[in-house]
């Protein structure tokens, strides 16, 4: 029976390290090799050194050197289904240099530490009321990797002081420890049109050397080491802000708060905006409300005045870009006033008066376009360019030029449209803003003209008979008859002409009738008749 039980305690295998001594508990570093100790002869035995990651039956070494502590299990492996298992504890060597607490950042469950070791140990967080307070741990990382690391730490009230220290070391030694990084408070309230930031000097040891405040998780303000409170007047009313704040010490570690939201509150108005009016192609105006960048923006009021009116209320609670839903004439000019509610239902002042360049146009006798407009006002920057636009039925440019004063003859306008669209395109000063007048439609007369001879010799000159002139007809119907009245030719495009025969033979010199019905963008119905005479 005592025999059974010495044979159950004898372990059956061993570690022997590089001086050949049996030992229970090595170091990172050291060479380990593992015997059999059953007393048996003749026996072939390999090891797999660590079953936490699965056997390897295809292992042919009995030696071994760790990297890494921590708790292995290692396998003796004797043939198929002959396995035996030992636990064995690798310590970490001392490192070279202490670890050092890179940031400590204050979470809501917790904290977060970044580390940056130069070997790999097993290190214990410890905390304290203040920097020279007594430390107890509360976590225990394992095998902190070599190089820099982040670390969770859950923690029901984290505050105060923290510090790592190494453990786990072949030597025993416990007094390996971090620089001490205390946590950061922060506290921000709302004020009005204002967020109030306040905070006590990190306690870590040393004075802080300054502090960056972050905002939406961007830095910020850079503020002194000394400062404890900030100020924050860059908020719009209404609008959520986010803020932390990083201590940066002596030592270049670093201590960050928790994160901090608040909501802008406020009983003083909003800034005024600025009003920014304009026509779309087809004539509605749309007045444009812009808030200043630290503001929020609801809804909108819209006012106006004609002729140097008092400005009426028009329409409220629109939004930033509004209609004008009433405006039935551009003469007198209209001129408009904006204010805006913020998300605090706070409403602003009045905006600039804006007035659009209302454009007119005419067409003169001998077929130019004059064109006349009253300036755009209301730039913050003043006016600068003024682009004078031909666009089509969709609002597409096709032409424009550059323009002064307040006026300017169009002396040979496009042949392509019967009907032109003229609009201005008004440019700010700084060219930030823009702004476009109404549009304007003038339509060339119909231009159709037809030669009273043609000679169809095929020398390139005056062959076939046809209209001359612009294409404005909408439906077109060119006749050709003889002295009998036979019609001899019929068209109904614009470009295709009678080239002088009939019946795929030329006909016969003389005098022919040629009449014309069309009708023009505007659906009005034109009539022409005449001789042509033939030569050949």
């Amino acid at each position: 029976m005592a025999a059974a039980v010495w044979a159950q305690q004898v372990p059956s295998f061993l570690a022997y390290n590089e001086q050949n001594q049996v030992v229970e508990t090595f170091c990172v570093g050291q060479r380990i090799t593992f015997r059999d100790n059953t007393g048996e002869t003749n026996v072939t035995e390999f090891y797999d050194f660590d079953a936490n990651n699965g056997l390897d039956f295809s292992a042919k070494e009995t030696a071994f050197t760790f990297t890494t502590p921590g708790t292995y299990r290692i396998t003796q492996l004797k043939g198929v289904g002959n396995f035996k298992e030992r636990t064995f504890v690798v310590k970490a060597a001392e490192p070279a240099s202490a670890p050092v607490l890179q940031k400590l950042t204050l979470e809501p469950t917790g904290l977060k530490l970044q580390i940056q070791s130069g070997a790999i140990n097993d290190l214990v967080v410890e905390q304290a009321n203040s920097s020279g307070g007594a430390f107890t741990a509360i976590a225990t990382l394992r095998a902190v990797a070599v190089g820099q690391s982040e670390h969770t730490v859950p923690l029901a009230s984290p505050s105060g002081c923290v510090r790592v220290r190494v453990t786990n070391l072949c030597t025993g030694k416990e007094t390996i420890t971090s620089t001490t990084v205390c946590t950061q408070p922060l506290q921000v309230t709302a004020g009005d049109r204002r967020n109030l930031l306040s905070w006590a000097l990190n306690a870590s040891m040393g004075a802080v050397t300054n502090y960056q405040l972050l905002r939406g998780g961007q830095p910020y303000q850079n503020l002194s080491g000394t400062q404890t409170t900030f100020t924050d007047e860059q908020v719009a009313c209404g609008r959520i802000y986010t803020y932390q704040l990083v201590a940066l010490l002596p030592n270049g570690s670093q201590s960050v708060s928790l994160p901090v939201q608040v909501t802008t509150q406020g009983t003083t108005p909003p800034a005024p905006p600025q009003l920014v009016v304009s026509f779309t192609p087809h004539n509605r105006l749309v007045a444009t409300t812009v808030a200043p960048a630290q503001e929020t923006f609801k809804e909108q009021a819209l006012y106006r005045s004609q002729g140097g009116g008092v400005f009426s209320l028009i329409s409220e609670k629109q939004p930033g870009n509004a209609l004008d839903p009433s405006l039935s004439s551009f003469s007198p000019r209209p001129c408009y006033q904006t204010t805006y509610t913020d998300s605090c239902s706070l409403t602003s002042a009045r905006s600039n008066t804006a007035c659009p360049a209302i454009l007119t146009a005419r067409l003169q006798p001998e077929g130019g376009v004059q064109l006349s407009w009253e300036p755009y006002e209301g730039f913050t920057a003043g006016n600068g360019s003024q682009t004078l636009e031909l666009v089509d039925e969709q609002g597409s440019v096709y032409w424009s030029t550059q323009v002064t004063g307040r006026s300017y003859l169009d002396l040979q306008p496009p042949q392509k449209f019967q009907r032109l669209h003229y609009r201005l395109l008004f440019q700010s000063q700084d060219q930030r803003q823009q702004s476009l007048s109404n549009t304007v439609a003038v339509d060339q007369p119909f231009g159709f003209f037809f030669p009273t001879a043609f000679s169809p010799n095929h020398d390139g000159l005056n062959d076939v008979f046809r209209a001359v002139g612009p294409a404005y007809a909408s439906k077109f119907t060119l006749q050709v008859l003889n002295r009998w009245g036979q019609i001899i030719f019929e068209s109904t495009t614009p470009t295709q002409g009678w080239d002088g025969t009939y019946g795929g033979k030329p006909a016969p010199p003389g005098g022919y009738l040629y009449r014309l019905e069309a009708i023009d963008i505007n659906g009005q119905r034109i009539t022409k008749s005449g001789t042509v005479t033939l030569v050949r």
